[in-house]
């Protein structure tokens, strides 16, 4: 008995699934991006061949039966405190890391410098799988970080399944302690339907490579592209299959990049690390801060605020620039801060300190292109506007830390022992919270 063929219809953009066409993904709005995917007619014979592909039963052991009987060498260290600090402690020997970010940010540059780092010996290899790039192209890259390439294995190969036959091939007479596959969506399966990028190619290129490095105990790492939303392509599912999903981050017009860790199996998803870029490659970066303070000099519409990424505080300088307006309405321009929080918190300006902030155009920049979302700066944007429309200045080493209520009041954090400790290492005189400023009123007190 034979099963009639099915079809259904992928977006190519989102993921989404539909039993029939339409011209607009009604999930992610874009046209012309569902692509009609037939299934293979399955006879009676496949279904059982699939149901019941061996004879052999099922073993069942105790996890303690299980801790010991795998082969755990603990961790593996990337090399780069920063993205051990993000890992968890390092790699785990079959793990799939899934990186992702914006073209150009550095992801490419990033995995080269772990490569670099690993203690490579002729027995001991890392092989880099590019799709996109030609071996001279690669190792002109590894030539200008200044990394040694005799023992690092590279293949333009594209089709999945040669690349895993010959990495066992090599795994034979070799150790292999990484691999990375740059990227998911320039390699393909002959296996597969669709052409590669597509959300049937990247499922099946990706459960092969998940099925090598959980057979073979070897980490994989595994660069993603992002869509014009800024999320990872492809379907959530992608996700769902690695171990650890990372996404690198980062300003063009600035040399500094943040690591993050929207999900790990093992270890924490809180942290965060951050580089510098730098000729030699990718750089740990122990104070982050040093990128966004400017203590240079006492300035009118300047505050300082501290910032939680992850559960590391992060110290960071708000400009602010108020100038009269002559439009019916007003500027509001911030970069590195919600335009939607700037908006509240000139509300809570204008109610109770009586502030005409409707009357002039307002621009707000975190230095060092911080892009924060934490709601602990609301006070210290607050001050920042503040200062620029009444001309007052404060101590950039007073810091500024609290969330605005729609009451005018200043909430408390339970972060504040930590980040004052933190302040005090740095150098900071004072720290102004819910503790000294309940409510933005006793912003009148200061002077100059």
């Amino acid at each position: 008995m034979t099963k009639k063929n099915s079809s259904s219809f992928v977006c190519d953009n989102c993921g989404a699934t539909y039993a029939s066409w339409f011209g607009k993904c009604p999930e992610c709005g874009e046209w012309n991006t569902l692509k009609e995917f037939r299934e293979k007619a399955e006879t009676s014979n496949n279904k059982h061949f699939l149901n019941s592909t061996t004879n052999e039963k099922a073993k069942f052991l105790a996890l303690e039966g299980y801790q010991k009987s795998e082969n755990d060498s603990g961790r593996i260290s990337s090399g780069l405190g920063e993205m051990d600090r993000v890992l968890g402690g390092g790699f785990v020997a079959d793990e799939v890391v899934l990186l992702s970010g914006e073209p150009g940010v550095g992801k490419s540059t990033l995995l080269m410098s772990v490569l670099a780092t690993q203690p490579l010996n002729a027995k001991n290899k890392v092989c880099y799988v590019s799709s996109e790039e030609s071996g001279h192209q690669v190792e002109s890259r590894c030539s200008r970080l200044g990394i040694k390439t005799e023992n690092i294995l590279f293949s333009s190969q594209k089709e999945i399944s040669a690349l895993v036959t010959s990495l066992e091939e090599i795994l034979k007479e070799n150790k292999i302690g990484l691999v990375v596959f740059d990227s998911l969506q320039g390699l393909y399966s002959a296996e597969g339907q669709g052409l590669p990028g597509s959300v049937s190619q990247a499922k099946e290129v990706l459960l092969r490579i998940v099925e090598f490095s959980k057979n073979q105990k070897v980490t994989s790492l595994v660069v993603g592209h992002i869509t014009k939303e800024g999320e990872i392509a492809g379907p959530k599912f992608l996700e769902h299959m690695v171990d650890c999903v990372l996404f690198l981050e980062g300003e063009r017009t600035s040399n500094l990049r943040i690591l993050r860790s929207f999900k790990n199996r093992f270890g924490p998803t809180e942290e965060v690390g951050f580089f510098a870029m730098t000729e030699e490659g990718m750089a740990p970066v122990a104070n982050p801060s040093e990128f966004f303070l400017d203590w240079q000099e006492k300035a009118v519409g300047k505050a300082s605020i501290a910032v939680r990424q992850g559960i590391r505080v992060v110290f960071a300088t708000v400009e602010s620039l108020v100038v009269s307006s002559s439009l019916a309405f007003p500027k509001r321009v911030s970069k590195g801060i919600d335009a939607k929080r700037l908006e509240l918190i000139l509300a809570i300006l204008k109610k109770y300190l009586r502030l005409p902030t409707d009357k002039y155009d307002i621009y707000v920049n975190v230095s060092g292109g911080l892009q924060v979302k934490d709601t602990l700066a609301d006070l210290g944007v607050a001050v920042a506007v503040y200062s620029s429309l009444t001309a007052q200045i404060f101590d950039p080493k007073h810091l500024f830390v609290g969330e605005l209520g729609l009451l005018g009041n200043v909430r408390p954090t339970s972060s504040l022992g930590l980040i004052s400790k933190e302040a005090g290492r740095l150098g900071f005189t004072k720290v102004h919270s819910h503790k000294s400023l309940e409510s933005i009123v006793k912003l009148k007190a200061y002077s100059r």
